[in-house]
């Protein structure tokens, strides 16, 4: 199976699924009209990834210990894409989604907030990535965006990169969004 090619006996339109496990992680992929949306979950870590005719969602987050249960909502980060092209970012108590290109890097939400929209453009990635990644290998990623002009991030293959990224951590969960070209091709 080929991320967005329609298979025989799929409906038209329908985005296309693949999983595999590597190491202690769970991989999918989840190819859309519009949309790549690529995820990780290794030991501790959740990512819901939901989509219907208009919306796709992702939603990452930890697997909280009932132990440790303090009785307010696990932190999470979420992300929803639309069919026209806008992608809804909402964290609670969570590090805000990265959006990165080749030769700029900023964060959504905006300044704290709890939500925030943008379009974005093709070529732009959103990077989400849960709270044990970020507390288990803090460098990971500010070594990455401090070499954003290499563009690494934002052309590097989302299978491998959140492999290193969650699987560097060897716990929680990420998912990494990209728009899609307009004539359907995949990005290089």
């Amino acid at each position: 199976m080929v991320p967005g090619r329609q298979e025989p006996g799929q409906p038209e339109g329908d985005p296309v699924v693949t999983s595999h496990v590597v190491d202690s992680g769970l991989l999918r992929t989840m190819s859309s009209a519009l949309w790549t949306v690529t995820c990780a979950e290794y030991p501790y870590g959740v990512v819901r990834l939901e989509s219907g005719p208009r919306l796709t969602q992702v939603v990452v987050g930890d697997d909280v210990d009932p132990a440790n249960d303090t009785g307010r909502p696990a932190p999470y980060a979420a992300a929803s894409c639309t069919t026209d092209g806008e992608l809804v970012v909402v964290v609670r108590d969570a590090p805000p989604a990265i959006v990165v290109t080749i030769g700029d890097c900023r964060t959504r939400p905006l300044d704290g907030a709890e939500h925030d929209s943008e379009f974005p453009q093709e070529g732009e990635r959103l990077i989400l990535l849960s709270c044990a990644v970020f507390e288990a290998v803090p460098d990971v990623l500010v070594d990455g965006v401090n070499g954003v002009a290499s563009g690494r991030l934002a052309t590097e293959d989302p299978e491998s990169l959140l492999i290193e990224l969650v699987g560097g951590a060897a716990c929680g969960a990420g998912a990494i969004i990209d728009r899609r070209p307009a004539d359907g091709s995949e990005r290089s």
